[in-house]
């Protein structure tokens, strides 16, 4: 029991240390970072690969020439569960134009996961990643973390807020790229 109050307390400690590099190195705002580090944050996004709660191994790369919004969450995370159920229904609106929304979870267990999706009626997709994965290679400040995936892969947005109007800009954009024709963002916006 000792050795995993140990472990967990040196994956908080790593945590801590990758936070302070992110807002070390965040421009002012906390939503976008450098060119060099959202190519960075792109390429482990889309290679990174990481388990539905279903048992399947994925990564986004599979889902290229969609508009992906990435939604990091905790189940013990008061703000993340507030505007998980609003990203469902935003997968539901961006599944009808070619996008969906993926909540990557990083708790420990995926069990606590599993048990709010159920309790929550969620059916976006959901992964676990747990909290020394994805979310700390990235260096994510804090969570929720949202990131808006254009169709070549890029980062178009990103935002750790959890406030509404964060929440309804995250939306617009997310529907702005998904209605925008793949056709035209294919051949640099000429027919």
């Amino acid at each position: 029991m000792l050795g995993k109050a140990m472990e967990r307390a040196r994956r908080l400690a790593l945590w801590g240390l990758a936070l302070v590099a992110v807002a070390a190195s965040a421009q002012a705002g906390g939503r976008t970072t450098n060119a060099r580090v959202q190519t960075e944050r792109a390429e482990l996004l889309r290679t990174h690969v990481m388990q539905s709660l279903d048992g399947k191994k994925s990564s986004m790369g599979e889902f290229r020439g969609e508009v992906v919004v990435v939604n990091f969450w905790a189940s013990w995370c008061r703000p993340c569960r507030r505007e998980l159920p609003e990203l469902n229904q935003l997968h539901a609106e961006l599944a009808k134009q070619g996008g969906r929304v993926i909540a990557i979870s990083i708790d420990e267990d995926p069990r606590n996961a599993r048990r709010f999706v159920r309790d929550h009626k969620l059916t976006l997709p959901v992964w676990h990643d747990g909290p020394a994965g994805l979310a700390q290679q990235l260096a994510l400040d804090h969570i929720p973390y949202t990131i808006v995936l254009n169709r070549d892969g890029s980062i178009a947005f990103a935002t750790s807020g959890v406030e509404a109007d964060d929440r309804a800009e995250l939306a617009a954009v997310a529907k702005r790229l998904a209605a925008a024709d793949p056709r035209a963002a294919a051949t640099g916006g000429t027919q």
